[in-house]
């Protein structure tokens, strides 16, 4: 389940469009071979999530295995800013953080590299995650109901049902501007169970969200627009990302509920012809290592993906207490990562996205 950041201005054909764009420029300006020594590259999503990937994972690695590295912000343009990459023969990035739906359909590309698993050491992985071509990690993050700290002190929401009760709960709203999620969430709020979601029933999914629309203040694009959100006042109530509002709550701005939370984990991949394949490899396997795993907590709010780390008791019970969960992740993850790599399926709900927001 993508929780990260797409910004989506003026529909995905722009996004889509700009991403091209600027990939293109990005090749334009730098050479089509590497030296030898060039630095592993990694891109992954910016901001706070990103500082978080760089003090747990590439700066320690880096400094064990004797190497350096550069990273890039680039993993926002997507599979189009990845396809230009690779079919143009000019690779830019080593390794890559993704949601599963993008590993999934770049898989199918043949945009990746096959994963080396005899340097890769996956135990502790759900084997579910455990692909030629990509692999899960280096962390779960999630998404669930929040709202303005004391707002409903007495009665307080606790399921998308009751977001979509504004007689109840009334205030300000914030939703995803996108379907995917958005289109879950509100199937969810019609009472289907995450076991029930696909394949979406799109039709009912928007009959839903037209109930609310109204009330829908700001439909947000980012994770920073939703810490903005609440840090200045804008709104009262949202379905947003674990890895943006746990700060928030740890803080005393927000309350929560984790009944219908929803959550998936990231995934690794290494590019078709990249640079730097074989330290890439030796990177993904650090990545995922519980000793590693086991320091995710000092720096970001995302849950381990090695379960050895829980197995173990390698975190405090007081840390584990306040991790985001959810029945069977993995199931879920995995269905709703087959349900949106398929090209078809994501144009469609695209299209009546679009269709939604203009009515």
């Amino acid at each position: 389940m993508k929780m990260i950041e797409k910004p989506r201005k003026n529909g995905s054909r722009i996004m889509k469009l700009k991403s091209i764009v600027v990939a293109c420029s990005l090749l334009a300006v730098l050479p089509n071979t590497a030296s030898a020594d060039e630095p592993i590259t990694f891109a992954s999503w910016g901001g706070t999530y990103q500082d978080a990937m760089r003090h747990a994972f590439w700066e320690p690695i880096s400094q064990k295995l004797g190497v350096t590295f550069k990273e890039d912000t680039g993993a926002s343009l997507g599979m189009a800013g990845i396809r230009t990459q690779v079919q143009s023969g000019a690779v830019l990035w080593d390794v890559v953080d993704l949601g599963p739906a993008d590993c999934t359909a770049g898989a199918a590309e043949g945009l990746f590299e096959p994963l080396d698993y005899t340097v890769i050491y996956t135990d502790g992985i759900d084997p579910r995650f455990v692909n030629k071509y990509w692999v899960a990690g280096p962390w779960s993050t999630g998404g669930y109901l929040a709202w303005r700290k004391g707002l409903f002190a007495g009665d307080p929401p606790k399921t998308l049902a009751d977001f979509w009760n504004v007689k109840k709960y009334p205030g300000r709203r914030a939703l995803y501007d996108g379907p995917q999620e958005t289109l879950e969430v509100a199937r969810m709020a019609d009472g289907i169970t995450i076991d029930q979601l696909y394949p979406i029933d799109m039709d009912k999914a928007f009959a839903k969200l037209r109930e609310i629309k109204s009330d829908i203040t700001v439909w947000y694009t980012t994770g920073q627009q939703q810490i903005d959100l609440i840090r200045n006042g804008e709104i009262d109530l949202l379905y947003g990302w674990q890895v943006r509002l746990d700060p928030l709550y740890k803080e005393g701005l927000i309350d929560r509920s984790f009944d219908q939370a929803m959550m998936g984990p990231q995934c690794l991949v290494v590019l078709k012809g990249a640079k730097n394949k074989v330290l890439a490899m030796k990177f993904i396997a650090a990545m995922l290592t519980p000793d590693v795993q086991k320091t995710i907590p000092d720096f970001f709010t995302a849950v381990p993906i090695n379960q050895k780390v829980f197995s173990d008791n390698m975190l405090a019970p007081a840390v584990v207490q306040n991790m985001l969960t959810m029945p069977d992740a993995a199931g879920f993850a995995l269905k709703s990562a087959e349900y949106w790599s398929n090209p078809a399926v994501l144009s469609k709900a695209q299209e009546k996205w679009d269709a939604f927001k203009q009515e």
